[in-house]
Order: structure tokens, then C-alpha cells, then sequence
């Protein structure tokens, strides 16, 4: 009697499955990923990182040529990475169409993956930039610092969400912290977005050339490069995962300075096996790791707003 082994994806379908989405994992075309806020690391390297900063020499006041020496403690620290794991599994009914879907990159199940990859990364880093960080040896369990232990400030924009209210101050908050206010990204939502092209320092030609009215959109406010997602409103739309944090009808919009957050993704796994539980069916199985933290608390400003 002849034995037929079951049919299996051959070792080169899967092998170009894991090429695409190597590449696909590290496509920098998310909204934030390549915004000079964001610090690339290596997966390796991330979990732990030590950082120096504030470090100012000391005033000689003593009369004569040789002065003693000024010791001085060095501000560093070790900040440790939040890893997040995302996983999915889908379920293709066909041998053929498993291997189509997991070799072509221009495929739907690729598509789909691509902006899911990048809503994750976006929140991911966003997430390190205003939530808590993880401080002390590597080899210790560390410290956990607030936002506001940290160093980030918070400006309230609830009544209004303009230039007065929150831009002009973001720009002082940043001057007074020694933050250099060039590349600096603002993320923002689109409500936001909104009461700022009715601004008329935006709007106006006396104050800015972009042509907010005729282009629908603003992408830079006083320096700041903006980015818009989309965000929940009281009464109006719902967004199944909003990008900025929101709580009870308050929204936190992101002000980042330059290398301010670090970032890196590591692929898990990519397999595609036959279904164990569905008649002629593959499974195509997707395991990643993000991981970010936040690098300087005083390079970074939330922003409230309304929702």
C-alpha cells in the first residue's frame, strides 16, 4: 500500500514569508516611526539602556594656577524597555491560497498585517512616551517612575486647544528645560487637528504661508511637525484603538523633541500549518515583540484636550 505524506508548505514558501515580513517589520512608513523623536536600537540592545544627561562642570573660585579638583557625580541611568507581544492566527481554507497569501507582499493578508504593524508601532511609542518607565541596574528589578517623576510636564488644553493655550506654552516649557525645539513632533487627533486650522495663527496669511484652507490640513505648528490620528469624540465617532491615550472624556496629545523615545521590533514567530481542527485548512501564524521606552522625561509634553 502507498503511503502519501500530507502535503506541507515547502521550505522556500515559508522562508520568502519570513523575507516579506522581516522587511515589512522594519518598514519605517508609520506616522511616527520616522519622526526624529524616535531613536532606532537593536531588539538586543533595548531592554536595557543607560543614559547620561544635565552633567555641568564646576566654577573654579579659588585664587592661584592649580586649584583642586572638582569631582562630580555622573547623572545616569539605566532605563529598562516595555516589551509588548502581539499575536494573530488566520485561518486560510486552501493549500494554494495559503501560499499565495503568505508569499506575495501585494497580497490582502499583507496589506492588512502592514497596518496593523503600524497602528501597533504608533501606539507603542506613544504608550513609552507618556506612561511610566522602569529605572535602576540591570540586574535589579528597578524603579518605576511616573510621566510626571520623570520630568514630563503636562499642559492643560481642555478649554481651548490653540496656539495661545498650549502651543506658545509648549514652546516655553521646552526653552526653559534647554530642549531645542527644532524636530520637534506633535501628535495630535483630528479633533485637535480641527481647532487648530480654525486657529487664526494657522489660518491666517499674516501669520503662516501653508495654506490650511486650501489644503484641508496642518502639518506644522510654530515648528512643530504634526501628526494627526484619529481619536474618539463625546457624541460623534469611535475608534476601535485610539492611537493617544483617553480618559474620561479627556484626550493626551504628545509633544516629542529629537531621540526622545527608543524603539525596536523583533519577530517572534511566521509559520503556516495545517489546521488541526478545520478540514483542508492552514493556519498562518503571526508572534511579534515591540519594544520602547522613554529616554528624557523633560523632552517630552502632553497636551490635554477635550474629546
Amino acid at each position: 500500500m502507498t503511503v502519501i505524506s500530507s502535503p506541507n508548505l515547502d521550505h522556500a514558501s515559508l522562508l520568502l514569508f519570513e523575507k516579506n515580513f522581516e522587511r515589512l517589520a522594519a518598514n519605517k512608513d508609520t506616522k511616527l516611526l520616522n519622526c526624529p523623536a524616535i531613536k532606532h536600537m537593536d531588539i538586543k540592545g533595548i531592554s536595557n539602556i543607560s543614559r547620561i544627561e544635565g552633567n555641568d562642570l564646576v566654577n573654579v573660585t579659588s585664587q592661584g594656577r592649580n586649584p583642586e579638583k572638582q569631582y562630580l557625580t555622573i547623572r545616569n541611568d539605566n532605563r529598562k524597555s516595555t516589551a509588548e507581544r502581539f499575536t494573530g492566527t488566520y485561518l486560510v481554507d486552501s493549500y494554494d491560497r495559503a501560499v499565495k497569501l503568505i508569499t506575495d507582499p501585494t497580497s490582502e493578508l499583507f496589506q492588512n498585517l502592514k497596518e496593523a504593524k503600524n497602528r501597533l508601532t504608533d501606539k507603542c511609542i506613544i504608550d513609552a512616551a507618556v506612561g511610566t518607565v522602569v529605572v535602576g541596574a540591570p540586574d535589579s528589578a528597578g524603579t518605576t517612575l511616573t510621566a510626571e517623576q520623570d520630568g514630563v510636564k503636562t499642559i492643560v488644553g481642555t478649554s481651548a486647544f490653540n496656539y495661545t493655550n498650549v502651543i506658545s506654552k509648549a514652546i516655553t516649557t521646552f526653552k526653559n528645560q534647554y530642549v531645542d525645539t527644532d524636530g520637534v513632533t506633535l501628535a495630535i487627533s483630528a479633533t485637535e487637528e480641527e481647532a487648530l486650522r480654525n486657529d487664526d495663527k494657522y489660518m491666517n496669511a499674516l501669520y503662516s504661508n501653508q495654506q490650511v484652507i486650501d489644503r484641508g490640513t496642518i502639518t506644522n505648528a510654530s515648528g512643530f511637525n504634526v501628526v494627526t490620528f484619529a481619536g474618539n469624540v463625546n457624541g460623534g465617532s469611535t475608534v476601535d484603538l485610539p492611537i493617544l491615550p483617553e480618559n474620561e472624556g479627556t484626550r493626551s496629545n504628545v509633544l516629542m523633541a529629537p531621540k526622545s523615545v527608543a524603539f525596536a521590533v523583533e519577530i517572534g514567530r511566521l509559520d503556516c500549518e495545517r489546521s488541526a481542527t478545520h478540514v483542508n485548512s492552514w493556519e498562518v501564524t503571526i508572534d511579534l515583540w515591540f519594544k520602547a521606552v522613554r529616554l528624557q522625561g523633560s523632552k517630552i509634553i502632553i497636551l490635554t484636550s477635550t474629546m
